[in-house]
């Protein structure tokens, strides 16, 4: 509507195939990028050079680069840590796991507010409990494998992503044990159809639509208002969403 055209590039968690999407596109001199940084992208020093040659960057579901003045548009992961977290504990489960994601700084502060929300019922989370894995199905299916060998049993898992708490759940069953009755499952991100799995995914969303709105109002915004502006950054709040992997009536 406002006359720009669109790509969409996809680097599946890839820091290579990231770096050269970046590069493709610095190449096409874009006039912005909307970003969603991979886990172990070396790209700091590319993302710098595209601002300081005036490309608008925004950083979207990601906190990482510290050190590139972009804006962000984000959601409080310390606080769906806690959501999660807390609800698992209100429907009484006390031997809560914790799957994490890559070293990237959102995946680290769900696992902060999960850390947070166990000390604040006075629950010492045990080294074993947290087992750190990915973002694919794959890693929290191997992670929950690691899990299963704790004892005392876990009695919950807090998974950094819905595809992770998949694949958790892949390896409950495997394992001849129910979900939620044995071992409840709590994810992030209200993927596509988590509530149509065999049992439906609780998890932790935030809305999408803002997120995506936010983001695009201060992308076009840069491009239309070159104001030298400083970087805003931009926090959609967390909603805990209740299906029937956590054993909670929804």
């Amino acid at each position: 509507m406002r006359g720009y055209g669109l790509l969409l590039c996809s680097s599946s968690e890839d820091p290579g195939k990231e770096q050269s999407e970046l590069e493709m596109l610095r190449s096409r001199q874009v006039d912005g990028i909307v970003l969603a940084s991979a886990h172990g992208s070396g790209t700091t020093e590319l993302l710098q050079q595209l601002t300081k040659q005036g490309t608008t960057l925004v950083m979207i579901d990601r906190d990482d680069h510290p050190s590139v003045k972009c804006h962000r548009v984000l959601t409080d992961d310390e606080r769906v840590g806690q959501l999660a977290t807390s609800h698992l504990l209100e429907l009484g489960r006390r031997a809560i796991a914790h799957i994490g994601g890559p070293a990237i700084v959102h995946a680290k502060r769900r696992e902060k507010g999960w850390r947070d929300a166990l000390r604040a019922r006075g629950i010492k989370a045990a080294e074993e409990w947290i087992v750190r894995g990915g973002f694919m199905e794959s890693e929290g299916y191997r992670a929950m494998k690691r899990l299963l060998t704790v004892r005392p049993r876990i009695d919950a898992v807090f998974a950094a992503n819905d595809p992770s708490a998949i694949g958790a759940m892949k390896a409950i069953w495997e394992a001849g044990l129910r979900v939620p009755e044995d071992i409840a499952v709590v994810g992030v991100g209200d993927i596509a159809l988590g509530d149509l799995l065999r049992v439906p995914l609780t998890t932790v969303g935030w809305s999408r639509m803002d997120q995506g709105r936010h983001a695009a109002e201060l992308l076009l915004n840069g491009l239309e208002n070159d104001t030298g502006a400083a970087p805003q950054r931009v926090v959609i709040p967390p909603r805990l969403i209740v299906r029937e992997s956590s054993g909670a009536q929804r």
